[in-house]
């Protein structure tokens, strides 16, 4: 009350801060997905947020088809609705639903089209997102963008490959991807309107979950270089790869297939703010989630548990 009769300079400075505070406290949220087992192995996968302040976690919802269940969530630049791969519709789908005050309601099947799709992200003007589709008559991946609702679907990559893990550009104007490019899985880069793909990482080793900085043309990649995963960064033309992890001493990977050497469970994600990169790996016989910043400093691990922890996303 005191506040309104200071004056509308004061309402203003109020609503400013309380915007900022808002904004803080989403960008402090992952969301990931955890069972009780071993990889490929154990329970339905849970769909957890957890807090970076608090250090706290907490159920966002229950896997609803055992040893399925829902993972590699995602929500909309302004967090009102959460994308994420479900088993509940007879195969892996897409479920989208309303995301409100960390509770989860509303949802429904994203597409109607037929094959499995994994991996959706919306564009960073929310109006567009890309996905991945797997097609079992041929046994390849491949990109598909849609409108923010999944419909009016386009193919937008087609190598007859294994292609996967789509992230967008700051700019919205790029797509950068993980795909199979002979023996071997390497980061590529596509415009959206057309055009040929660019490597990254060709010939350099086997590369996947990428994803980008909303603040800077920076990308965040994860590589069995050495016969175990690291986290590394690279500028967006593929320029100045430096390793991050180096000191981290992660468990043996070798990357063939991602289904079989459990690739498809790790992830990469930047805070809102670009300064910080939540990654998950196989540590000490399980996979766990970790923080670092973008220089490679303060490193700290988030979860620890005889469980699972898969694909991490830092929330908009």
């Amino acid at each position: 009350m005191n506040i309104l009769k200071i004056g509308k300079v004061s309402i203003t400075i109020f609503i400013i801060i309380i915007a900022f505070q808002s904004n803080l406290c989403a960008q402090s949220r992952i969301i990931f997905s955890r069972n009780s087992g071993g990889l490929n192995t154990g329970g339905a996968l849970d769909l957890m947020i957890y807090d970076v302040k608090s250090k706290k976690t907490k159920l966002l919802l229950k896997g609803t088809v055992n040893r399925r269940g829902e993972y590699n969530a995602t929500t909309s630049p302004n967090n009102a609705k959460i994308i994420f791969n479900t088993y509940r519709y007879s195969g892996w789908k897409l479920g989208i639903a309303d995301f409100k005050n960390d509770k989860i309601s509303n949802v429904i099947r994203l597409t109607d089209r037929p094959n499995y799709e994994y991996n959706a992200i919306f564009a960073p003007n929310g109006e567009q997102m890309v996905y991945q589709e797997f097609n079992w008559n041929t046994d390849d991946a491949e990109l598909f963008i849609a409108d923010k609702y999944g419909k009016n679907s386009k193919q937008f990559t087609n190598y007859k490959s294994d292609t996967r893990t789509p992230c967008w550009t700051m700019n919205g104007k790029h797509i950068v991807f993980t795909s199979k490019q002979g023996w071997n899985y390497d980061i590529l880069i596509k415009a959206i309107k057309g055009g040929k793909a660019k490597n990254l990482t060709d010939g350099w080793s086997a590369a996947f979950a990428p994803s980008t900085s909303k603040v800077e043309n920076k990308i965040a990649f994860l590589s069995d270089k050495g016969g175990s995963v690291n986290l590394y960064v690279m500028n967006i033309d593929g320029s100045d790869i430096k390793n991050l992890t180096s000191n981290l001493k992660s468990d043996n990977f070798k990357l063939d297939r991602f289904g079989r050497s459990g690739a498809w469970a790790y992830k990469t994600s930047w805070s809102p703010n670009g300064k910080q990169i939540v990654f998950n790996l196989m540590y000490k016989g399980n996979l766990e989630l970790f923080i670092i910043d973008k220089d490679g400093s303060n490193l700290m691990q988030i979860t620890t548990n005889k469980g699972t922890d898969v694909t991490p996303f830092w929330m908009n």
